[in-house]
Parts: structure tokens; C-alpha cells; sequence
């Protein structure tokens, strides 16, 4: 670099040698407020207008016209049964079986999951805590163990047709209760 032009560096060690403090520097770019150079309010209450709020801009509501307007799906004073599923009048009886369908599969998934829990933590504890055999296999015998339970609940769930329709909420529970109560070991004894 050439003496007429100063780099970067050569300016704050000038700086920093020239003595000048963090502290100098704040003081001198903070604002400062004095109390009797406040604004004075001499104008009396009585003869300022209020201003009108100003309205919001019609763009602010434009940019959510997306979203789909809520409601209630269930009229006030009724309760809602398994067997009385509301229908959206926007949807066509081929969604809406498809979208009840769906809503079934995701029940029977979740059941068989909650019903193999502790199994898929003896799986989860293996892949954390296992020792060098079980993270060499990685955790073969437990992961088989968790998906056979999983598969023998969803299968038993699907073959009763839990929370399908037609099926009332006691059949629902007395069925996940039965399921809760399967050993996929003792079925395959049984084979």
C-alpha cells in the first residue's frame, strides 16, 4: 500500500493509540434527554381535535383470502357420534370416503403404536444404551420383535374394523382393549 492511502488496520490502531475509549464513543453518540427541554403541553384538552384512527389498508386483508374459512362442524346441543360423520358440502361422497378411509388407516397406525410402546422403547434403549453386538446387528432381535407386534396389532385392528363404519364407540374401545391384550409371540406358537 502507498502512505497516501491508509488501510483499515493503520486507521483503528491510530485510533487505538490516539487514546480513544469505547466509553468516549458512547458518550459521545447517545442521545441525550433533558427533563426541562421536555415538550411543554400548553395547549388545552378542549381545543385539540381528536385524528381519526386510519383504517387498514385493503391489501392487509387481500393477503389471507387463501386460508379457508372456519366453522363449526358440529351444530350447538348435538353430540357427536362414530356413525354420524359431517359432510362438507364441498367435498364430493368420493372424498369424503377417502378422506374417512385415511382417517381410519391413521387410527389403526396409532393404535398399534401405542399399543407396542413399550416394545419400540426396549428398541429405542438398544440403538441408545445397546452394547457392541446389539449396535453391530443394530438391534436386529428388537426392531424384529417391535415390527412383528406392530404388524399383528394393525392387522387384528384392520380385520375388526376399528373406527371404520358402522362401529360405535364401545365396539371401538372394547376391540383396542382386546388388541392391547394380543402377543404376537403366543400367535405365532399357535401357527
Amino acid at each position: 500500500m502507498t502512505d497516501k492511502k491508509a488501510s483499515a488496520r493503520d486507521y483503528v490502531e491510530n485510533y487505538v493509540k490516539e487514546g480513544h475509549s469505547h466509553e468516549d464513543y458512547l458518550s459521545q453518540q447517545q442521545p441525550h434527554y433533558d427533563p426541562k427541554k421536555a415538550p411543554s403541553q400548553t395547549a388545552d384538552a378542549s381545543t385539540t381535535v381528536p385524528t381519526p384512527l386510519p383504517t387498514p389498508a385493503p391489501s392487509a386483508t387481500d393477503r389471507f383470502k387463501f386460508h379457508m374459512p372456519t366453522f363449526n362442524p358440529i351444530p350447538e346441543g348435538e353430540s357427536k357420534s362414530n356413525s354420524e360423520k359431517p359432510v362438507n358440502p364441498n367435498h364430493s361422497k368420493a372424498q369424503w370416503s377417502v378422506s374417512e378411509f385415511m382417517g381410519q388407516k391413521q387410527d389403526i397406525h396409532e393404535a398399534a403404536q401405542e399399543n407396542c410402546v413399550d416394545i419400540h422403547e426396549e428398541l429405542f434403549l438398544c440403538f441408545k444404551n445397546g452394547s457392541w453386538i446389539d449396535r453391530v446387528t443394530m438391534c436386529e432381535s428388537q426392531k424384529r420383535k417391535f415390527w412383528d407386534c406392530y404388524h399383528y396389532q394393525k392387522k387384528f385392528l384392520e380385520s375388526v374394523n376399528y373406527k371404520g363404519a358402522g362401529t360405535t364407540a364401545e365396539e371401538n374401545e372394547r376391540n383396542l382393549y382386546t388388541a392391547m391384550r394380543l402377543n404376537p409371540e403366543e400367535a405365532k406358537e399357535t401357527k
